[in-house]
Order: C-alpha cells, then sequence, then structure tokens
C-alpha cells in the first residue's frame, strides 16, 4: 500500500470534509474476505440502518493523505474488512477512483482510493 501527498487528494479530502464524515482506521489487506456486502449506490434507502463509518474519509488525517491500492479489488477487500470490524452489515455509496492521469498525482502505477459509507441493519426488537 502506498500514499500519496497533499496535492493529490486535496479534492476528494475536501468533499468529505465538507460532508462531515467520521474517520476509520487503516486496515489490514491481507485479512480474509469478509460477508459484508458492497454496493456503489444505496439499495437501503427508506429502510432502518445506522451508519457505523465513513470509511477513508472523514479523519482530519484524510485531508493529508488517504491509503491506496494497486488493484481495486485490494482496496475494496481493505474496506470490506475495516467494516467488518465495525460490524457492519453492507458497505454503500462505494466509489473507488484511480488517480493515474489525475491532475495531482504524477505516478505511472494504478492508485487506487475507495471509499464508502459502512452501515448497519436496525435489529427488531422483541
Amino acid at each position: 500500500m502506498r500514499t500519496r501527498s497533499l496535492p493529490s487528494f486535496l479534492i476528494p479530502a475536501a468533499m468529505a470534509l465538507a460532508s462531515g464524515w467520521a474517520g476509520a482506521q487503516q486496515a489490514d489487506t491481507q485479512a480474509q474476505p469478509t460477508a459484508v456486502q458492497v454496493h456503489e449506490l444505496n439499495p437501503f434507502v427508506g429502510k432502518p440502518y445506522d451508519i457505523v463509518g465513513r470509511l477513508w474519509t472523514g479523519s482530519w488525517r484524510s485531508a493529508l493523505r488517504l491509503p491506496t491500492y494497486a488493484k481495486k479489488d485490494d482496496a475494496i477487500a481493505a474496506m470490506q474488512t475495516e467494516a467488518a470490524r465495525l460490524n457492519a452489515d453492507a458497505l454503500v455509496n462505494v466509489i473507488c477512483i484511480d488517480q493515474v492521469g489525475s491532475t495531482w498525482f504524477q505516478g505511472k502505477e494504478p492508485a487506487y482510493i475507495c471509499y464508502g459509507v459502512a452501515i448497519q441493519f436496525r435489529r427488531s426488537q422483541g
């Protein structure tokens, strides 16, 4: 895993901070895949759930650096591992961006940044 400097992440970090997202700790990518569902959109609109974390984009640290991965699948697996640590049932609004070719990233190797919202379904009372 590599990290990028401040200029590489100004726009995503500004968007995350403006949204008031809560941070999450970096997860180990070597862990086995979890049962956390991953959704690009939110199929649970109108159903009761709680947000348990906004992965990779909420603490003040995200303004300085975000975890990057050589493969999109590795980035999503790391998010699933972190979501499982938070006892989440699903990841929604998952976005992955390859920084190659962007204005602020000068590398030629793939460098994926992914972020999303970890949710936990509300359990029935009784």
